[in-house]
């Protein structure tokens, strides 16, 4: 823009309101809003386009990057996404009143963007160099929108578990490594399932440091947290090996000792650098549950208890079915439950070396 009271209004304007906005419209849904939002994208990248180019610097370059960067992972993010909930119709034509109101939100918030650009196009001079800024804000906000609208219609479908796509995702890797019968399996083989799992936690969410001791996971479909209290880094590998099976049970390795899974992980605290038992990551991020409405920190379920509640309980009775108070708020009563009742009660020494990463 030519102006800096110019510049100003387009920032102040990331919440529109009045002509800058299109309203509700009874035939939207999720695929419509994003149409709208792949164009207004597209707009902004043919404006740069025509523009005149002769006086641009490194500003303007970075402008066209960063839209060719939101269009192109929006689009990854919805060929993705779409098989995750039946299909690329059903993921279109869904009409979740959250979903439709948050893309709503976010339609006007790239409208009144591209119509910066536009202004910009028109009036010449430098480009505003901190709209490249908002233009990453809005394309993070886009990539949330579009896993929190596939997450709440994979839940509306769901009937025989409570976990939230995300956990999903990371379980369904785990269930697929149960099924595998490899005998004699070599250190370096656990090395690498460790970092697969690993990985497909962080492609449905993130690590982040939480305050001054703590380590969260924020999980990208639900936005639910689940917190490590005074941990100095994350473990990347569990406590002690499995046997040289695969394990049964997907979420829950064997204990090489022949007891319960094996779900620790050895750390060190933060506060005193002592050594501590924790949850292995990836078997709280394959089992949270989407926080309740207003709530910000994801809950918990016992894959351990659930895989016994799916057994018969009694052989004259095969339809009956045992359904355990399985539900923990938080990591630590979670871990609590763990220690009382899914723990070998034969001491497993600790990894040698330093196995400790923060994703």
């Amino acid at each position: 823009m030519s102006s800096g009271t110019d510049r100003g209004r387009c920032r102040d304007s990331r919440n529109p309101t009045g002509n800058t906005t299109t309203g509700p419209s009874a035939s939207d849904s999720v695929g419509s809003l994003l149409a709208a939002i792949a164009n207004l994208i597209a707009n902004g990248l043919r404006i740069l386009s025509f523009s005149d180019k002769r006086q641009w610097g490194p500003d303007e370059h970075e402008q066209v990057h960063a839209l060719e960067d939101a269009l192109d992972e929006a689009r990854k993010d919805f060929q993705e996404l779409s098989p995750l909930v039946n299909g690329q119709l059903q993921y279109e034509a869904d009409r979740t009143h959250a979903s439709l109101e948050e893309l709503r939100a976010l339609r006007d918030k790239f409208h009144t963007h591209i119509d910066c650009l536009r202004d910009w196009s028109r009036s010449g001079g430098p480009i505003d160099p901190t709209w490249v800024r908002d233009t990453h804000i809005l394309q993070r906000d886009l990539h949330l929108a579009q896993y929190r609208a596939a997450r709440r219609i994979f839940a509306s479908g769901q009937e025989s578990t409570s976990r939230c796509l995300g956990a999903f995702l990371v379980h369904r890797k785990q269930r697929d490594w149960a099924t595998r019968q490899v005998a004699g399996v070599e250190e370096g083989a656990y090395q690498k399932r460790y970092l697969e799992e690993l990985r497909a936690c962080n492609r449905v969410g993130s690590f982040q440091r939480f305050g001054d001791e703590d380590i969260a996971f924020v999980c990208d479909f639900c936005d639910g947290h689940l917190i490590w209290e005074d941990l100095d880094r994350m473990p990347s590998v569990r406590t002690a090996h499995e046997d040289a099976t695969w394990p049964a049970a997907p979420a829950a390795p064997v204990s090489p000792t022949g007891g319960n899974p094996q779900w620790q992980a050895t750390g060190f605290s933060h506060s005193k650098h002592e050594e501590k038992q924790v949850v292995f990551a990836p078997e709280a991020i394959a089992n949270h549950i989407a926080p309740h409405p207003g709530d910000w920190q994801a809950r918990l379920l016992c894959p351990i208890c659930e895989a016994e509640a799916a057994k018969p309980q009694d052989q004259d009775d095969e339809e009956y079915v045992w359904r355990p108070d399985n539900i923990f708020d938080d990591i630590p009563a979670f871990q609590e439950h763990l220690e009382w009742q899914h723990t070998t009660t034969t001491t497993i020494p600790a990894p040698t070396g330093n196995n400790c990463i923060l994703m």
